[in-house]
């Protein structure tokens, strides 16, 4: 892993006793390159009481230090609630990706966090977190804002695009899918994420900072995995292209 990441990029991990690197191998099928068959290699226990500990004493030297957090939640056993409750307390700005798989489905929430300032979901996950199958994503999206206190919240719809909802102004932004051709979904909403929050942290409007994420997450589903990662040269061509 520290052998592929960029030179500026600083790594620290945590051991957790009787668990290997966490291994997803998929089966696709040939044509589509649709997954038929996920087998997980992982240990999704919660973190001993002495790991919890080292986990937490980083954390609350670590996220004061910075303007701008960053948190994907794949609800591997890694972020305890108290843990989650470190986090929400001491970021001076939370952006958070708390994702529903199939290995965590039944069992993973958000409901661990509280005053965030911007969360991306898919249409599932927020149903999911909701038990609601029928209601409008949008009356869905204000509920969640309220009850988890969420200052602003992203919800994808694949080809459909996204919606931005902000509890403050009240109001919401839709954006529409960017992507020429979708080969693989993984990793697109930790990268319009990143991008998004970055946007979103340095007070652009609510407009710009949905469409800049979308140009991120579009340029992810275009390859295979994270094999790459999301290029500053291509984004600005696209936005170049759009206000021709």
């Amino acid at each position: 892993i520290k052998k592929e990441l960029p030179n500026n990029v600083n790594f620290r991990y945590i051991k957790k006793k009787n668990s290997p690197t966490i291994l997803k191998r998929r089966f696709l099928d040939k044509i589509g390159n649709h997954k038929v068959l996920g087998v997980y290699k992982i240990n999704d226990d919660i973190l001993e009481n002495d790991e919890e500990k080292n986990f937490n004493k980083i954390l609350k030297n670590l996220i004061p230090k910075f303007d701008l957090v960053i948190v994907s939640d794949y609800g591997h056993g890694l972020i305890s609630k108290n843990s989650a409750k470190i986090i929400c307390k001491l970021s001076k700005y939370l952006a958070l990706n708390a994702q529903v798989n199939a290995a965590n489905i039944g069992y993973h929430s958000l409901r661990n966090y509280k005053n965030i300032d911007s969360v991306i979901i898919n249409s599932t996950e927020l149903r999911h977190n909701l038990r609601d199958k029928n209601e409008k994503l949008e009356v869905l999206m204000k509920k969640m804002a309220k009850d988890q206190k969420i200052k602003k919240l992203v919800v994808t719809r694949g080809n459909q695009g996204s919606i931005l909802y902000s509890s403050k102004e009240n109001k919401t932004t839709y954006c529409l899918p960017y992507a020429k051709k979708t080969i693989d979904k993984i990793g697109a909403g930790d990268a319009m994420l990143s991008l998004m929050s970055l946007c979103l942290k340095a007070k652009l409007n609510n407009d710009f900072s949905l469409l800049f994420g979308s140009l991120a997450a579009a340029q992810s589903v275009e390859t295979i995995g994270n094999r790459e990662s999301v290029n500053k040269s291509l984004i600005l061509k696209s936005l170049e292209n759009m206000l021709k």
